[in-house]
């Protein structure tokens, strides 16, 4: 199995690989830690995309994988031990310098994956600062990534809400398949936010976890499984390297303009 984690090489094989075009492109990932639940680590976040970006880049040629930052906007999640929340204003610093430092050896195509919702915003603003600055440097961004696999799943894959929620089924089941060892399924609770704040389907609420639910969590992680997340993962692998590859037929142009 090769190797795709950045820190994970020496001085002399990235000097090998820059100067043969062996790299093209890097995977940058963007966590947390906070509470998920009584069923699952705290660190789902970063876990996932990191197992998600690895085996992507053993399937690709050109692409290594950025260690991903363990920290995130968690202030919506501190109410449950305990979350190591960290500013918007330091996460946009933060992927700042790290997409700056892959620029200055020549990686210009980056794709962003991003395990946590409360990185989003912090992680736009960042890209389209550096964007300003690098008019050749392209980003990818896959900014939730639970919410762009449903259409490589089977329409009643999931029990309810589409497995979406905060250590809900879907994240509950790919995690379980990704650090089984961490997860304990038996003890997850079903905490719908439909039965705890009422809204309007016009406009979003910024709630904050402990108005949704008791216990750090929300969505039907009892519905979960391991195998559900052993198919999950695959299909977002798939993504990754599908949208990867496709960006490589062009040399990353996204620039359809004939004049």
């Amino acid at each position: 199995m090769k190797k795709v984690i950045l820190n994970e090489f020496n001085t002399a094989e990235l000097t090998h690989l820059f100067n043969n075009n062996g790299i093209d492109s890097a995977i940058t990932i963007f966590g947390s830690c906070e509470s998920h639940g009584p069923h699952l680590p705290l660190g789902p976040d970063l876990f996932v995309p990191t197992e998600v970006a690895k085996r992507a880049a053993q399937r690709l040629d050109k692409t290594i994988v950025v260690p991903g930052v363990p920290f995130g906007t968690s202030m919506h999640y501190n109410s449950t031990p305990m979350a190591i929340n960290i500013r918007f204003e330091t996460v946009i610093a933060i992927a700042e310098d790290m997409f700056e430092s892959l620029i200055q050896y020549g990686i210009k195509h980056i794709l962003v994956l991003n395990g946590h919702d409360g990185n989003i915003p912090s992680l736009d603003i960042a890209q389209r600062k550096v964007k300003a600055r690098h008019h050749d440097v392209v980003f990818a961004f896959i900014p939730a990534w639970w919410s762009v696999i449903g259409d490589r799943l089977d329409k009643d894959f999931f029990a309810e809400w589409e497995g979406l929620g905060h250590g809900g089924e879907g994240e509950s089941s790919i995690t379980a398949a990704v650090c089984p060892d961490l997860c304990d399924l038996s003890t997850a609770v079903r905490q719908m936010p439909k039965d705890s704040i009422q809204h309007s389907k016009n406009v979003q609420i910024m709630w904050d976890i402990s108005e949704v639910s008791k216990t750090g969590a929300t969505g039907d992680p009892s519905h979960a499984s391991i195998e559900k997340g052993q198919k999950m993962l695959d299909a977002l692998v798939d993504l990754v390297v599908d949208s990867i590859k496709d960006l490589e037929k062009t040399d990353w142009n996204y620039d359809l303009r004939t004049k």
